[in-house]
C-alpha cells in the first residue's frame, strides 16, 4: 500500500476547482488500495465543502498540522493554540488585508470575505466568543510574498509559543512545534505506516518535505522549493503515475 499526502491550494485546487485528470488519477490510486489525503493549511470545512463530490479523502492533516482527522471525520490528534496568543496576534495584525481564526474546523472573521461560503466562514463580533472553542491557529493575508516573509519573521520573533509559516502571500500560524511535517510524522504513527509521499508548492510545505519519504513539487515552484524536492512534476496526476509505476526510491 502506498500513501500520498497532498497540499491543497495551488497543488490540487486551482481557481476554485479541480483538474479532471488529477481527480481521475486519485480515484484510480485509491481503487487500487492506496491512501490519498490532504496536508493543508486550511481548516477542515475549508477543504471538505469544496471537495464534496470530487474527492473522498482517506485522511486530513489540516490547519498546518494542528488537526488530524480520519476518513469518517474522527479527530485523531489536535494541537490547540492558546487563546491569549490568538487574541494578541489577531488584535496586533487585524489591520492587515485580512486575518481569520481557524477554530472548530471553520474560519472565524470579524469582517466577511465574499468568496467564502457561510458553511466555512462564521462571523463574530468579539474574539471572546471563541474562548470555549478548539482554536487551531490563525491565517493572515499579507498581500505579497515579500510582506508575508517579513511578517513571518516578525511573528516568530515576537510570539515564542507559536510557529508562523509562509504560504506564498499568506501566513499560517499554529502552536509552537506544530507543522505539516509533524502532522506527517503523527500520521505514520497513527496508521502504522512506514512510507509516505507528499506534494506541495510553497514554503509551508517544506516541513512536510522533510518528513515524507519522497517529496514532489512543481515546475512552477520557486527554485529554493524545487531544491528540497525529490521530483519536479506538472501535476498531482503525474506524481501519482510515478508512484504507481514504482519509479522512485528513497533518496
Amino acid at each position: 500500500m502506498k500513501v500520498f499526502a497532498s497540499d491543497f491550494d495551488g497543488t490540487l485546487f486551482f481557481d476554485n476547482t479541480f483538474r479532471s485528470y488529477d481527480i481521475e488519477a486519485i480515484r484510480k490510486f485509491q481503487n487500487e488500495g492506496h491512501l490519498f489525503g490532504l496536508c493543508s493549511g486550511r481548516p477542515l470545512k475549508g477543504v471538505t465543502v469544496v471537495s464534496k463530490g470530487f474527492i473522498d479523502y482517506d485522511f486530513y492533516i489540516v490547519c498546518s498540522g494542528a488537526l488530524i482527522v480520519d476518513k469518517k471525520g474522527n479527530i485523531l490528534d489536535e494541537q490547540l493554540i492558546e487563546f491569549d496568543d490568538m487574541k494578541d496576534i489577531f488584535e496586533c495584525y487585524e489591520k492587515q488585508k485580512g486575518i481569520c481564526v481557524q477554530a472548530d474546523g471553520v474560519i472565524y472573521r470579524k469582517n466577511a470575505v465574499p468568496y467564502e461560503s457561510k458553511e466555512v466562514q462564521k462571523m463574530i463580533q468579539s474574539l471572546d466568543e471563541l474562548k470555549q472553542s478548539h482554536i487551531y491557529g490563525l491565517s493572515i493575508d499579507a498581500s505579497t510574498n515579500e510582506n508575508a516573509k517579513l511578517l513571518c519573521e516578525e511573528i516568530n520573533h515576537l510570539y515564542p509559543r507559536v510557529n508562523a509559516f509562509q504560504n506564498n502571500e499568506y501566513i499560517d500560524i499554529v502552536k509552537k512545534g506544530c507543522s505539516k511535517g509533524t502532522g506527517i510524522c503523527k500520521l505514520k504513527d497513527i496508521f502504522n505506516i512506514n512510507e509516505v509521499a507528499g506534494i506541495g508548492d510553497s514554503y509551508n510545505d517544506l516541513p512536510m518535505f522533510e518528513a515524507v519519504d519522497h517529496a514532489f513539487t512543481f515546475t512552477t515552484s520557486s527554485n529554493d522549493i524545487k531544491e528540497k524536492a525529490n521530483d519536479v512534476v506538472d501535476s498531482v496526476c503525474e506524481a501519482i503515475n510515478i508512484l504507481m509505476n514504482g519509479e522512485w526510491t528513497n533518496d
